[in-house]
C-alpha cells in the first residue's frame, strides 16, 4: 500500500508540473521563471522542425542522386543504340535486322556460352545467321523459334562449333576459329600452317564455305604458339566484340553469296 501511494503522489507532482508549464506557456501571467521555460519550450520546437528539413532535403538528395544515375544509365544506352543504327548501315547488303538480347543463362559456366535474342523465324531469322554488335561477330544462329533465337557465341567450349577465319597479314592465312582461353578470354583459331603470324594482325571471318558473310570484325592476334603436336600454331585473339556485355546485336540475314 505504500508503494502505490508513491506512485500516486509521483503522478500528482508530475501533472502538477505539467499544468504549472501550460500555464506558463499559453498565458500571459508574469510568474518568474516563465521566459526560461518558454525559451526551452520553443528551442525543442526548433530542434523538432530542423529535424523535419533536414528529413525533406535528404529525400529531395536522393531523389537527384537517382536521377542523375538515370540520366547517366539513359545517356550510355542512347550512345550504343546510335552505334548499332551506325553498323546496320555498314552492313544494308547483307539484310541486317536489329535485336534485343532477352535471356542469357546466369550460370557462371554457362555464361559465355549462348543468349537469346527477340527475333524469330517470323523475323526472316534462320540458323548460321551471323549476329554482330557494334564492335564485332559475336556468333551465330543455333535455334530458331517464332519470335525468339538462340545465339551460340564464338566464346562457347563446345569443340564442334567452328568458323572459317581469316588473318589479314603480308598474306592472308586461314583458319578454323575454334576455342575459347577463359582465362584469358582470348579466342583461338587453330590449324594454321604459316608460320609468319605477328602480334597485331586483325582476325576476320574468311567467307569460306559461304556460310558467314566475309572480312566481320572478330579481334586481334595478342599471341602465337604451337600446337601440342607442333604440327601447326595457334593463334591467340583478343575479341573486338565484349562477350559478357551483350544488349544490342544485329542478325545478318544474307550473306555475301546470297
Amino acid at each position: 500500500m505504500r508503494f502505490l501511494s508513491f506512485k500516486f503522489l509521483l503522478l500528482i507532482f508530475f501533472s502538477a508540473v505539467l499544468a504549472v508549464l501550460l500555464l506558463y506557456y499559453f498565458t500571459g501571467i508574469k510568474i518568474p521563471g516563465k521566459q526560461p521555460i518558454l525559451n526551452v519550450i520553443d528551442n525543442v520546437k526548433d530542434m523538432s522542425s530542423i529535424e523535419n528539413e533536414n528529413k525533406v532535403l535528404k529525400s529531395k538528395l536522393q531523389e537527384q542522386e537517382s536521377l542523375s544515375v538515370q540520366k547517366v544509365e539513359l545517356e550510355k544506352e542512347n550512345k550504343n543504340l546510335q552505334a548499332v543504327v551506325d553498323k546496320t548501315k555498314e552492313v544494308e547488303q547483307y539484310d541486317p535486322l536489329q535485336a534485343s538480347v532477352m535471356y542469357r543463362n546466369s550460370d557462371t559456366s554457362s555464361w559465355y556460352e549462348t543468349v537469346v535474342i527477340d527475333k524469330g523465324s517470323q523475323d526472316k531469322v534462320q540458323n548460321n545467321m551471323a549476329v554482330i554488335t557494334k564492335d564485332g561477330l559475336i556468333g551465330k544462329i543455333t535455334d530458331v523459334k517464332p519470335t525468339c533465337s538462340e545465339v551460340k557465341l564464338l566464346s562457347s567450349k563446345d569443340k564442334r562449333y567452328r568458323i572459317s577465319a581469316s588473318i589479314k597479314g603480308k598474306k592472308n592465312v586461314n583458319g578454323i576459329l575454334n576455342g575459347y582461353d577463359s582465362s584469358n578470354k582470348y579466342l583461338m583459331v587453330r590449324d594454321i600452317l604459316n608460320k609468319n603470324i605477328k602480334k597485331g594482325e586483325k582476325v576476320v571471318t574468311s567467307g569460306l564455305g559461304e556460310i558467314l558473310p566475309p572480312n566481320l570484325d572478330i579481334g586481334t592476334i595478342v599471341k602465337v604458339k604451337p600446337d601440342p603436336y607442333g604440327l601447326t600454331n595457334i593463334a591467340y585473339i583478343k575479341p573486338s566484340a565484349d562477350f559478357y556485355d551483350i544488349n544490342q546485336v544485329v542478325v545478318l540475314r544474307s550473306t555475301a553469296h546470297q
